[in-house]
């Protein structure tokens, strides 16, 4: 079976892919490496056992989460929960998760990392292509670089910046935005036509098409946005 590295694809597209999985490896504003690597490794877990319910978390099931994990059980069930069942996130779950975590900004560097690890490897499973391999995770400590948020239009902090709420939602969190960004562009738009721009074209799907995949993607798969 090849991998995406392998199959000829735009290489924006594939060096998107292989940027995602690179960031797993490396340590962020609130989780370090091996802990990022454990967070990625959960949702290829979650995705391989996706018939557990949305109201059966990994932590009420015997077993499921090991006593040495190195994540908090309330990140191991927001992975699966996120990976597995998005449609189903309401602010009382949200609530309930954080309440567990340190802080919010690490529930949203968590789904800077789940977020674009399901893009890229259900993109290969859909393609039936072999996932990349995660990288050896740094033994480095987070950062706990901080920036100036508060809670407005999300249920997360998010900074004060303009555009749309949803490129707005992981700007809480130092660093989160920037593997999502390059993925977005990859998968989706160019940052800079995003706002208004319905010309733009890769030279195959026109934005008008584009969007009307874009919008039925989200219906199938029940997008809150």
């Amino acid at each position: 079976m090849t991998s995406v590295l392998e199959s000829g694809f735009r290489d924006d597209l594939t060096e998107a892919h292989r940027a995602t999985i690179a960031a797993v490896g490396r340590a962020g504003a609130w989780w370090s490496g091996p802990q990022r690597f454990a967070i990625a490794s959960e949702v290829r877990r979650a995705f391989e056992l996706a018939d557990v319910p949305p109201w059966q978390a990994p932590s009420s099931i015997d077993g499921m989460i090991s006593e040495d994990h190195v994540l908090p059980a309330a990140a191991v069930d927001a992975i699966w929960r996120i990976t597995n069942h998005p449609g189903t996130l309401t602010a009382d779950w949200y609530a309930g998760i954080v309440a567990q975590l340190p802080t919010p900004e690490h529930y949203i560097e968590l789904v800077s990392v789940v977020a674009p690890m399901n893009a890229v490897d259900r993109f290969a499973a859909y393609l039936n292509l072999e996932p990349m391999p995660l990288p050896d995770p740094s033994g480095d400590p987070p950062s706990n670089e901080t920036v100036s948020n508060n809670v407005t239009s999300h249920w997360v902090p998010t900074a004060d910046i303009n555009g749309p709420n949803v490129r707005k939602a992981l700007t809480g969190s130092a660093g989160a935005t920037e593997v999502y960004s390059a993925l977005s562009e990859a998968q989706y738009v160019a940052g800079d036509a995003l706002l208004g721009d319905l010309d733009w074209t890769r030279g195959t799907l026109d934005r008008r098409q584009i969007e009307l995949i874009a919008a039925k993607t989200s219906m199938l798969n029940d997008c809150f946005y």
